[in-house]
């Protein structure tokens, strides 16, 4: 008898044993993890991604049975900071995806830790075209914009419809430089003269020089390749000095609090490009506003709409994988046509990972002109996603493998 129970619990152990791998798999969650910048000045930007993906995640709901778990992380705009928290997810906390990080420098890290850990990584807020070129990886999937996008729009539409004398002024880092050299090119193409520019370090709180200098030169548009409180610094510079009454204004990138905090009479009639605004005929865009702004009290600005659909995305694609497996889930991606609230449609390209859809051009309405609160944006034009975002070899991106 005793004999007969030590075999019976035997086989009961490893019944256990054997169908415990089953069992953990059951159990297990699906990770996401963010890098953004949830501190400082620019946490308007990191804030607005941490939500989305909350959202998302809550939304979806379970995959493949499984649980979703969204890990976030502060880098604080810090290259470095990024790098080790990339390093943290993947190793330590075991995520299968890290989604955001805004700063170029920022994201370009992380694309290397993605390669060493071999799990993917959608870069949504970061603009380098490094993602894309030289340094592309197939870890590594490019949604939302990127600088070639924002400047060549900007370029291609203003010059037919804002005028022809362009100066602009430029953030001295590698993002600002990137934006100036395509935004040039794009000028040139449509006949547009570029008459000068001024290099300003990050941070800078008076314009006053840089916006005398552009006065004297007499542009029809003033073009300010900055972002946040530069923005903001440099746009009331413009306003005190009287240079936008004679030029149009032109923004690298322009956030709805920015516009709050400055007040929507100080960017009125002012031009930004932007891959997405909460009035897009998408479908659900306008339901994912609402849920939004009921959440967190605001509208969400193009950066955290990208953010959203990079996370359910993916989630689409680890149930057309079948597996989280990070090769299965790639191939679910690459060449993958989807239509949500964020892009309709958007395709994700096989030869560099980008995620292309058309671009828009928004322009800041007059305070008498919001109906709505947070509708600080019309949709004055487009740009068919080829046109805006280039071919794909246009970077020297050489996909690797596996």
């Amino acid at each position: 008898m005793r004999k007969t129970c030590l075999i019976l619990i035997f086989m009961l152990m490893s019944l256990i044993l054997l169908g415990g791998v089953s069992l953990v798999k059951g159990a297990e969650t699906v990770k996401i993890g963010v890098i953004s910048v949830l501190s400082g000045p620019l946490a308007t930007i990191g804030n607005g991604e941490a939500w989305s993906a909350e959202m998302a995640v809550e939304d979806y709901g379970s995959v493949l049975g499984k649980k979703v778990e969204l890990i976030k992380r502060d880098h604080a705009y810090n290259p470095g900071i990024a790098n080790e928290k990339a390093k943290e997810l993947y190793e330590k906390e075991k995520v299968d995806v890290i989604i955001a990080c805004p700063n170029s420098a920022a994201a370009l890290a992380v694309a290397q830790q993605a390669l060493i850990y071999k799990k993917p990584f959608i870069s949504t807020s970061a603009g380098t075209t490094d993602l894309i070129g030289k340094k592309c990886n197939r870890y590594v999937i490019k949604w939302n914009y990127n600088d070639y996008m924002l400047a060549t729009t900007v370029g291609l539409w203003g010059a037919e419809n804002l005028g022809k004398r362009w100066y602009t002024i430029t953030s001295d880092y590698a993002w600002g430089h990137d934006l100036l050299k395509h935004f040039t090119a794009a000028l040139k193409k449509k006949g547009g003269i570029h008459i000068g520019n001024d290099m300003v370090a990050l941070q800078t709180a008076d314009y006053s020089p840089y916006i005398l200098k552009a006065l004297k030169a007499d542009p029809d548009v003033l073009v300010l390749l900055n972002v946040g409180p530069d923005t903001i610094n440099s746009t009331k510079a413009a306003v005190q000095y009287g240079l936008k009454k004679k030029a149009k204004i032109v923004h690298a990138l322009l956030f709805e609090p920015n516009i709050k905090a400055a007040g929507p009479e100080i960017f009125a009639d002012n031009y930004v490009a932007s891959s997405w605004y909460w009035k897009v005929d998408n479908p659900g865009a306008r339901e994912y506003a609402d849920k939004y702004f009921k959440k967190y009290g605001e509208r969400p600005h193009f950066m955290a709409a990208a953010v959203y659909s990079a996370t359910w995305q993916y989630l689409e694609a680890v149930k057309r994988a079948g597996t989280t497996n990070p090769e299965a889930v790639i191939k679910a991606l690459e060449g993958y046509t989807f239509r949500d609230m964020f892009a309709n449609p958007g395709y994700i390209r096989p030869e560099d990972h980008m995620q292309i859809a058309k671009a828009y051009l928004l322009r800041a309405k007059r305070p008498e002109e919001i109906k709505e609160k947070d509708d600080y944006f019309e949709i004055v034009g487009t740009v068919p996603a080829e046109e805006a975002y280039g071919p794909p070899g246009l970077f020297g991106c050489k996909m690797g493998g596996f």
